[in-house]
């Protein structure tokens, strides 16, 4: 167990390396983009669905991680448990931004949509170098 998390960490370590630069300059024209219609008070909940995001992709990954062994069926509910859960944590938290201003809300799902891409082109750019690999395959 404790070998899968230690590469699925080291997918996720090696893909944001990939994507640091491109996140920080997304991050960047999302601030100036602020500053220039002036609610610059809004990056707080871009930041918000910032850690949303990374929240959902890393308990996804750990729940990956965690079926690998399982049976298929097991491994089915156990994946649907954690999508339910993931889902009600977001349309909670989403839910919250809206009650409070419908900016909050659009400025909490540019967030959590801006990680989820980036971090999504990490994974495919990582895939692609294939830089996190290991022997976990020959060990059958």
């Amino acid at each position: 167990m404790c070998r899968k998390l230690s590469t699925m960490k080291k997918i996720l370590l090696a893909s944001f390396r990939n994507v640091k630069k491109i996140f920080a300059a997304v991050t960047l024209m999302i601030i100036i983009d602020l500053i220039a219609v002036d609610h610059f008070e809004l990056f707080p909940a871009v930041l918000i669905g910032y850690i949303l995001a990374a929240f959902y992709i890393i308990s996804t990954a750990s729940r990956l991680s965690s079926i690998v062994g399982l049976s298929q069926e097991q491994a089915k509910r156990r994946m649907l448990f954690g999508l339910i859960l993931r889902i009600a944590m977001l349309l909670i938290v989403l839910f919250v931004g809206l009650k409070i201003s419908e900016l909050i809300f659009f400025a909490m799902i540019l967030g959590f949509l801006t990680f989820y891409v980036v971090a999504h082109i990490g994974l495919i750019m990582t895939s692609y170098k294939r830089s996190y690999r290991n022997n976990d395959a020959d060990e059958k």
